[in-house]
């Protein structure tokens, strides 16, 4: 009896979660001012820090890789991350209509739609995640709107993609790249360096940042500021370690999530003001698209939104685009 007590014992403490004192925020990029995610979990941590609570930043995947992360987060073994978009879509699709190019005209407007309004499709998604033990803290923005990066042309009407082999995240972006009539391959962000020298893609569709903070303007010597998709991350934190703190604590953590959150708006707009001289400092050419083309861009986008969120969703989405626009 004695033996199955301890025995039972055991499997609790074994599947419990680990409810340390020390606040972690894990980070998949490394601790450059031109990174949102460390950027964002400094401002959470400094936050937390004024008011008394143990907090420390864990830069350039130090903690594991993304999928990592959430695990540890849904088991309570860690505190707060700072995720790929993917990682809320594996959970809800719905994520995706917040991202669809032309959806929303800026990351103004984006931030309009999901911190100003409380929006249905908003809780739905922050209900889907809470269920796997998750809670969204927020979803910051990186800098400007995407265009799109390539190794060998300039790039100002559709056309001039045809031949060219974009990375692609998932098979959806795949399908947005097809309405495009550009071919996508999906591979993983760290193989990208490789299989752009390897001939497998010649670019990628990304905000400007992604080519900075990585150094890909070394090879990536055009881009095309097309305006197209509001690029943002995941603000993650553990439900059941949230849920299990005092009051106090709670409204603590609160404010300091709300001082991340109004923060990274302000260095999202003003990078995204920024950013774009900063590919040509790096000796990028920077295009834009010819008017013709922009709206031709727009209408095959449009084209691919039901296959780049919940079909039902898309008329939802619609509306709050345009209840949010300025």
């Amino acid at each position: 009896m004695k033996h199955t007590l301890i025995a039972a014992a055991t499997l609790l403490l074994a599947a419990a979660p680990v409810f340390a004192d020390e606040i972690k925020i894990a980070v998949g990029c490394p601790p450059v001012a031109a990174c949102s995610d460390f950027v964002y979990a400094e401002d959470l941590a400094t936050s937390l820090k004024e008011q008394g609570l143990k907090a420390n930043v864990f830069a350039g995947g130090a903690l594991g890789k993304d999928p990592e992360i959430v695990d540890q987060l849904s088991q309570g073994l860690l505190q707060f991350g700072l995720t790929n978009f993917v990682m809320i879509n594996e959970v809800d699709q719905n994520i995706l209509g917040y991202l669809a190019p032309y959806m929303f005209d800026d990351m103004e407007h984006f931030f309009r739609a999901t911190q100003d309004t409380d929006s249905e499709l908003l809780k739905g998604i922050k209900t889907s995640m809470e269920a796997q033990g998750i809670g969204i803290a927020g979803l910051p923005g990186l800098g400007g709107t995407m265009g799109v990066f390539n190794s060998s042309k300039p790039i100002t009407k559709v056309e001039d993609m045809e031949n060219l082999r974009l990375r692609a995240i998932d098979a959806t972006q795949i399908e947005l790249f097809k309405k495009w009539g550009v071919q996508g391959v999906v591979v993983d962000m760290p193989e990208f360096a490789g299989a752009v020298q390897q001939g497998i893609v010649d670019g990628y569709f990304n905000p400007p940042v992604v080519a900075l903070i990585f150094r890909h303007t070394e090879f990536l010597k055009h881009y095309t500021n097309i305006g197209a998709g509001t690029p943002f991350r995941s603000a993650l934190m553990s439900a059941d370690w949230y849920s299990d703190l005092d009051d106090e604590t709670k409204t603590k953590v609160d404010i300091a999530v709300d001082v991340a959150n109004k923060k990274n708006r302000e260095w999202t707009l003003k990078a995204a003001a920024s950013e774009v001289e900063g590919l040509k400092k790096a000796g990028v050419t920077v295009s834009v698209l010819e008017p013709d083309a922009y709206e031709d861009l727009k209408k095959r986008s449009s084209d691919a939104y039901e296959a780049l969120m919940p079909p039902g969703s898309v008329e939802a989405f619609k509306a709050l685009a345009e209840a949010t626009r300025q």
